[in-house]
C-alpha cells in the first residue's frame, strides 16, 4: 500500500471513530450524573459496579461504562438500554431520570421494582427515542403526564403498582403503543376515547384503579388486542357490542365493576378467548348460549352477578374448559347434562343458586374433576356409586341441599391423590360413614353435621392424621368411642355433639395435643372426666354438657391456659369446684350448672380475669357468696348461682359489677338486706333473688327492676319493695310514716322561716333566671343559631315529610335518638336524627359533625333546635350500613377484594382523621359495622357520634366512669375508671375488620355461647395451616385469585394486631392506613 493510500485510510478511520468515541464519553458522563443525582444510599448500591469499571486498568475509558450494572450498549458504545430493576434505588424520580434523556440512543429505560417517589416528570418527553418505559412497582404519585403518553417512539409503557392518580391521559393520533399497563394505582375519571388511536395495542392492563363511567365503544379500532384487564374498577353501563370484533382476544377480565345489562351476544365471536372473567358485576338477563362457540375457552367465571334463567347447555361445547364458576347468581332449573361433556373440566362451582332436581348421572362420572361445589341449592336425589369413577376428586361440597340416601361406601377409595374437603352438611343423608374417605391421607375437612348418619365412627377416620376439622354433630351416631384411638396430632376441631354416643370418654384424647375445640355435648357419655384432658394445652373450647358424666372436676383442667369456654352443665358431677379453674385468666365462660357439686364457691376470683359468664346454678353449693366475685369487672352476661344452699348476706362488692346484665341468686338461703351499693349495677336488665330470706329496703336502683319483673323478688316476706306491685309490710309502713312525719314538720318550719326573705329577691331571681336560660340555650345549641337548614327548609317541613315522626320512616335507632328517612325536596333525600336534649348535657354529635369535614365521615346538612328537642340533618346513604351489607341482604351481596379493601381503608381514613387531624382529638367510642354507612359506590362513612368524646374539650373527662360501646366491639381495657384513649376505637375497628373478612357477627352463635369473634379467631389461628386459615374466612374468599387471598391474610394479620389485649401494642390509625395502602400495592400481577 502506498503512503498516500495509507494516509487516506487513516483519515477515513479517524473521521468515523472519533465521533463514536466522543459519544461514548458523553454517555458515560450522563450515567455519572445520574449516579450523583441519587440519594447516598442508592449511590452505594451502584458504586461497587460502576466505580470498579470506571477505574479499570485496561485503559479503555471510552466504553467502560458499558460494563456498568444494568447498562447495555450498541456496537459503538452508545447506551441503548438501562435496566436497574430491583436495584434497591430510591429518591425523587424527577431529580434523576430526566437527565437520562441526554442519552441519544436510549431505547429502553427500566427502573421498576425500586422505591422512587414523587411525580413522573413531564421532562421525560425529551427521551424522543424511548420505546420502552418501565416504572412499575415504585412509590410514584400524581397524574400521568400526557407528554409521556405522547412519546413518538413509545411502544411499551408500564406504570403499574404505584400511587398515581388523576385520569388516564389522552393519546396522540399516531399512537404506537403495543403494551399499556396502569394497574394498581388510584387513577380516576373515564377511559378516553383517544385510546382507540393506539391501533397496534395488544395488551391493556387497567386493573385495580378507580376508573369509572361507561366503556367507550373503541374495540373496533383495537382489533389487535390479545389481553384486556379492566377488573377492580368502577366501570358502569353495558359492555359494548364491538367486543365481538376482537378476533385475537385471548383474555378478557372485566370482573369487579358495576357493569350491568345483558352479557353481549357478540362475545361469542371472540374465538381466541381462553379466559373470560365477568364476575362481581350487576349483569342481568341470561347467560348467552353463544359462549358455547368459544372453543378455546379454558376459564369461565360469571359468579356474583344477577344473571337468571337456566345454565345454557351450549357451554358443554367448550371442550377446552378447565374451570367453570357460576356461583352466587339467581340461576334456576336443573344442571344440564351437557356439562359432563367437558372432558378437561377440573373445577365446577354452581353453589348459591336456585338449582333444583337431581344431578345428571354423567356428572358423577367425570374422572378429571377435582372440585365439585354444589352447596346451597335445592338439588335432590342420591349420590350414585358411580361417583367412585371421579378418580381426581379432591373437594366434594354438597351442603344445604335436599340430597337423600347413603353415601357410597367406597367413596374415596378410588381417588388418585385422596379427598381433601368433604362437606355434605344440612341434607337428609343416612347410613354409616364411608371408611375410605381418608384414603390417600389428604382429608383435611369432614363436615357431616345436620344429617341422619348412624352407626359408629370408622377407625380409619378417627386415625386419619391429615384431618384437622371434623363436624359430625346432630346426627344419630351411637356406640362408644374406641379406647385405642391412638395418638393423633392432626385433629384441631372436633364436634360430635347431639348424637347418641355412650360409654366413657377415652383418656387417650389427652394425647391429641393440637385440639383447640372439643364438643361432645348432648350425648350419653358416662364415667369421670379423664384428667388426661388437662394435657390439651391449646384447647380453647371444651363442651361436655348434657351427658351422664360423674365424679369430681379434675384439677388437671386448670392446665388449660388458653381455655375460653368450659361447659360441663347438666351432668352428674360431684365434689367441690377447683379453685384453680375458677381463677383461670383466659376463661370467659364457666358453665357448671345442673350437677351435684358441693362445698363452697372458691373465693378465688381476681380483677384480671376476663370472665363474661358464670353459671353455677342447680347444684348443692353452700356457704357464703365469695366477696371476690365482685372483682369480675368485665363480667357482662350473667351470674347464675341459683338453686343451691348458699347462706349469709349478699356481699356489697357485687355493686362493682357495673356491666353485668343478668343476676340470679334465687332459691338459696340468703338473708339480711340487699346492700345499697348494688344500685351501682347500672347495666342490670334482669334480677332474680326470689325465695331467699332477704329483708329490709330494696335499693333505690332496683325499684324499677322489681316493678318490671316482680316475680324475681317473691318468697322474701321481710323484703320491703316500695312499689305498687309489692308494698311494704304494715309495721314497716307505720315506722316509715312516723319517721316521715317528723321530717315533714321540720321541713315546714324551715320553709316558713325563709319564705319572707325569699319573696324579696324573687324579682331579681326572675331576671337572672332569664339570662341563665338564654345562656343555657346558647350552650345547648353549640352553634350561632338554633336553626340552619338547607334550601329554605323549615322544621315544619321536616315534620310533614316524616308524617309527625311516623314509624314507617324509621331507618335506625341509636343510643340518643331515632333516625328517619325523608325527602324534603324533589330528588333530594336526607337522614334526620332526633335528639332529646334533656338526656345529654351537650349535643356532642352536633358539635362533632359541625367541626369535621372528611369524605369518610357522614356530612351534616343542617340542624334545628326546638326547646329540648334537637334535629340533625345528614346526607342519606343509599346502601344502608355495613352491618346490613354483610349480614342483612338475601341473597348475600358479593364482596370482592377491591370492595372490602375500599371499606377497610375508608373507615380507617375516617378514624385516622378524627384521631390525628382534628384538634382537639375526637374519640368515637362506638365504632361498629352498624355505625359505618355505605354510599352508592360502597364508600364507607362513619356516623353516630352520640357517644363521642372531644379529648381536651371542656366537657370531656380524662377518664370514663362507665363502659360505653356495643357488646363484641368493646376493648377489654374499656372498663371503669380507665383513661380515655383512641386505642379503644382501634380495637373496635379491628373487630369490624374481622367481621368484614369472616362475614360473621362479633358474637355469632357459630362461635359458641358468649365467645366473641376475636377470641374465636385467635383460637382458630393457633397452629393452623394456610388451608385451615382460609376456611375461617368468608367462603367467597376461598375462590379469589391467589394474590387476593394473600391480601386477605394480610388484612387478617392487621385485624389481629388491632385487637391485641395490650392496648399500647395496637397500631395507631395512621399506621393502619399505611398498612392498608401497602397491602394493596405490594402484589404485582
Amino acid at each position: 500500500m502506498s503512503c498516500a493510500a495509507a494516509f487516506s485510510l487513516l483519515v477515513t478511520l479517524a473521521a468515523s471513530v472519533t465521533p463514536a468515541a466522543s459519544q461514548a464519553s458523553g454517555d458515560a458522563a450522563v450515567l455519572r450524573a445520574f449516579l450523583t443525582s441519587l440519594p447516598p444510599a442508592s449511590q452505594r448500591v451502584l458504586l461497587p459496579s460502576w466505580n470498579a469499571t470506571t477505574n479499570n486498568s485496561s485503559g479503555d475509558t471510552g466504553s467502560s461504562h458499558c460494563a456498568f450494572l444494568g447498562v447495555n450498549c450498541t456496537a459503538t458504545g452508545a447506551v441503548a438500554a438501562l435496566n436497574l430493576s430491583r436495584a434497591g434505588l430510591s429518591g425523587e424520580l424527577a431529580a434523576s431520570a430526566p437527565g437520562l434523556c441526554a442519552l441519544p440512543a436510549l431505547v429502553t429505560l427500566d427502573l421498576s421494582l425500586n422505591s422512587f417517589t414523587g411525580a413522573i416528570p413531564a421532562t421525560l418527553a425529551a427521551c424522543t427515542g424511548l420505546a420502552t418505559l418501565e416504572l412499575r412497582n415504585n412509590s410514584l404519585s400524581g397524574a400521568i403526564p400526557p407528554e409521556v403518553a405522547a412519546l413518538p417512539a413509545l411502544t411499551y409503557l408500564s406504570l403499574s403498582g404505584n400511587g398515581l392518580s388523576g385520569p388516564v391521559p389522552e393519546f396522540p393520533v399516531h399512537c404506537g403503543l403495543q403494551y399499556l399497563s396502569l394497574y394498581g394505582n388510584q387513577i380516576t375519571g373515564e377511559l378516553p376515547r383517544s385510546l382507540g388511536n393506539c391501533g397496534n395495542l395488544t395488551v391493556l392492563f387497567l386493573s385495580s384503579n378507580k376508573i369509572g363511567g361507561t366503556l367507550p365503544d373503541i374495540f373496533g379500532s383495537l382489533t389487535k388486542l390479545q389481553k384486556v384487564f379492566l377488573d377492580s374498577n368502577l366501570f358502569t353501563g353495558e359492555l359494548p357490542e364491538s367486543i365481538g370484533e376482537l378476533g385475537n382476544l385471548e383474555k378478557f377480565v372485566a370482573s369487579t365493576n358495576g357493569f350491568n345489562g345483558s352479557i353481549p351476544e357478540s362475545i361469542g365471536k371472540c374465538g381466541s378467548l381462553t379466559t373470560l372473567f365477568l364476575h362481581n358485576n350487576q349483569f342481568t338477563g341470561t347467560i348467552p348460549g353463544v359462549i358455547g362457540n368459544l372453543s378455546r375457552l379454558q376459564w369461565l367465571t360469571i359468579k356474583d352477578t344477577f344473571v337468571t334463567g337456566a345454565i345454557p347447555p351450549e357451554i358443554g361445547k367448550c371442550q377446552e374448559l378447565l374451570i367453570l364458576d357460576l356461583q352466587n347468581n339467581n340461576l334456576t332449573g336443573t344442571i344440564p347434562p351437557e356439562l359432563a361433556e367437558l372432558k378437561k373440566l377440573w373445577s365446577l362451582s354452581l353453589f348459591r343458586n336456585m338449582l333444583r332436581g337431581p344431578v345428571p348421572a354423567a356428572l358423577w362420572q367425570m374422572p378429571q374433576l377435582k372440585k365439585l361445589a354444589l352447596y346451597n341449592n335445592s338439588l335432590s336425589g342420591e349420590i350414585p356409586a358411580e361417583i367412585n369413577h371421579m378418580s381426581s376428586l379432591r373437594d366434594l361440597l354438597l351442603a344445604f341441599n335436599n340430597f337423600t340416601g347413603e353415601l357410597p361406601q367406597d367413596l374415596g377409595l378410588n381417588t388418585t391423590h385422596g379427598l381433601v374437603w368433604v362437606d355434605v352438611m344440612g341434607n337428609h343423608f343416612h347410613g354409616t360413614i364411608p371408611p375410605g374417605l381418608c384414603t390417600g391421607g389428604q382429608l383435611a375437612i369432614l363436615d357431616l353435621a345436620l344429617n341422619r348418619f348412624s352407626g359408629s365412627i370408622p377407625n380409619e377416620i378417627i386415625k386419619c392424621q391429615s384431618l384437622w376439622r371434623a363436624r359430625l354433630g346432630n346426627n344419630m351416631f351411637n356406640g362408644s368411642l374406641p379406647s385405642d384411638l391412638g395418638i393423633n396430632t392432626g385433629w384441631s376441631y372436633v364436634e360430635l355433639c347431639g348424637n347418641q354416643f355412650e360409654g366413657r370418654i377415652p383418656s387417650v384424647l389427652g394425647s391429641w395435643r393440637n385440639l383447640t375445640m372439643l364438643d361432645l355435648s348432648r350425648n350419653s357419655f358416662s364415667g369421670p372426666i379423664p384428667p388426661e384432658l388437662g394435657a390439651l394445652t391449646l384447647l380453647g373450647n371444651l363442651n361436655l354438657s348434657s351427658n351422664k358424666l360423674s365424679g369430681p372436676i379434675p384439677h388437671e383442667l386448670a392446665s388449660f391456659k388458653r381455655l375460653v369456654r368450659l361447659d360441663l352443665q347438666n351432668n352428674l358431677l360431684n365434689g367441690s369446684i377447683p379453685a384453680e379453674i375458677i381463677s383461670l385468666s383466659s376463661l370467659q365462660h364457666l358453665l357448671l350448672s345442673g350437677n351435684k357439686l358441693s362445698g363452697e364457691i372458691p373465693d378465688a376470683f381476681t380483677s384480671t380475669q376476663g370472665l363474661l359468664e358464670l353459671q353455677l346454678g342447680s347444684n348443692s353449693l353452700e356457704g357464703a357468696i365469695p366477696w371476690s366475685l365482685g372483682k369480675l369487672q368485665f363480667i357482662s352476661q350473667i351470674i347464675n348461682i341459683s338453686s343451691n344452699m348458699l347462706s349469709g348476706t349478699i356481699p356489697s362488692s357485687l355493686g362493682n359489677l357495673q356491666v353485668l346484665e343478668m343476676l340470679d341468686l334465687s332459691r338459696n338461703s340468703l338473708s339480711g338486706p340487699i346492700p345499697s351499693q348494688l344500685s351501682n349495677m347500672i347495666s342490670l336488665s334482669a334480677v332474680n333473688v326470689s325465695f331467699n330470706q332477704l329483708s329490709g329496703l330494696l335499693p333505690a336502683g332496683w325499684v324499677k327492676l322489681a316493678e318490671r319483673s316482680p316475680k324475681g323478688f317473691l318468697g322474701n316476706p321481710q323484703l320491703c319493695i316500695q312499689s305498687e306491685n309489692a308494698p311494704c309490710s304494715k309495721n314497716q309502713s307505720r315506722r316509715r310514716i312516723r319517721r316521715n312525719t317528723r321530717i315533714i314538720v321540720a321541713l315546714l318550719l324551715s320553709s316558713l322561716a325563709v319564705m319572707a326573705s325569699g319573696l324579696c329577691v324573687i324579682h331579681r331571681m326572675v331576671k337572672r333566671s332569664r339570662r341563665r336560660l338564654l345562656a343555657k340555650h346558647a350552650s345547648v345549641s353549640g352553634l350561632d343559631t338554633t336553626e340552619e337548614l338547607p334550601e329554605d327548609l323549615t322544621y315544619d317541613d321536616i315534620l310533614r315529610a316524616t308524617d309527625n315522626w311516623s314509624e314507617k320512616y324509621v331507618i335506625g335507632r341509636g343510643r340518643h335518638g331515632t333516625v328517619y328517612r325523608t325527602e324534603l325536596a324533589p330528588g333530594r333525600r336526607w337522614a334526620v336524627k332526633t335528639v332529646d336534649l334533656t338526656q345529654v348535657k351537650f349535643p356532642i354529635e352536633m358539635k362533632i359533625l359541625n367541626m369535621v369535614k372528611h369524605r369518610n365521615i357522614v356530612k351534616m346538612e343542617g340542624y334545628c333546635i326546638r326547646g329540648n328537642f334537637g334535629v340533625i340533618l345528614t346526607e342519606y346513604m343509599t346502601e344502608g350500613t355495613l352491618f346490613e351489607l354483610l349480614h342483612g341482604r338475601k341473597p348475600q351481596v358479593p364482596l370482592h377484594w377491591k370492595v372490602r379493601h375500599q371499606i377497610a381503608l375508608g373507615a380507617a381514613q375516617g378514624l385516622s382523621y378524627l384521631h390525628h387531624d382534628c384538634v382537639p382529638m375526637i374519640v368515637h367510642r362506638d365504632v361498629k359495622s352498624s355505625n359505618i354507612l355505605m354510599d352508592v359506590d360502597l364508600v364507607p362513612k362513619i356516623t353516630d357520634f352520640g357517644m363521642g368524646k372531644i379529648v381536651g374539650d371542656e366537657d370531656a373527662d380524662a377518664t370514663v366512669s362507665v363502659v360505653v360501646g356495643t357488646l363484641g366491639y368493646i376493648a377489654p381495657e374499656h372498663g371503669y375508671n380507665t383513661r380515655l384513649t383512641e386505642k379503644s376505637d382501634i380495637y373496635s375497628y379491628g373487630v369490624v375488620l374481622l367481621e368484614l373478612l369472616c362475614r360473621k357477627m362479633p358474637v355469632d352463635p357459630v362461635f359458641g355461647d358468649g365467645v366473641d369473634i376475636v377470641a374465636w379467631m385467635r383460637l382458630n389461628l393457633k397452629h393452623s395451616d394456610y388451608c385451615s386459615v382460609m376456611s375461617f374466612l368468608d367462603e367467597e374468599i376461598m375462590y379469589w385469585p391467589e394474590d387476593e387471598k394473600a391480601k386477605a391474610l394480610d388484612l387478617l394479620e392487621l385485624a389481629i394486631s388491632c385487637t391485641q389485649v395490650a392496648f399500647e401494642s395496637r397500631p395507631s390509625m395512621r399506621e393502619v392506613v399505611g398498612t392498608l395502602m401497602r397491602i394493596d400495592d405490594q402484589y404485582s400481577r
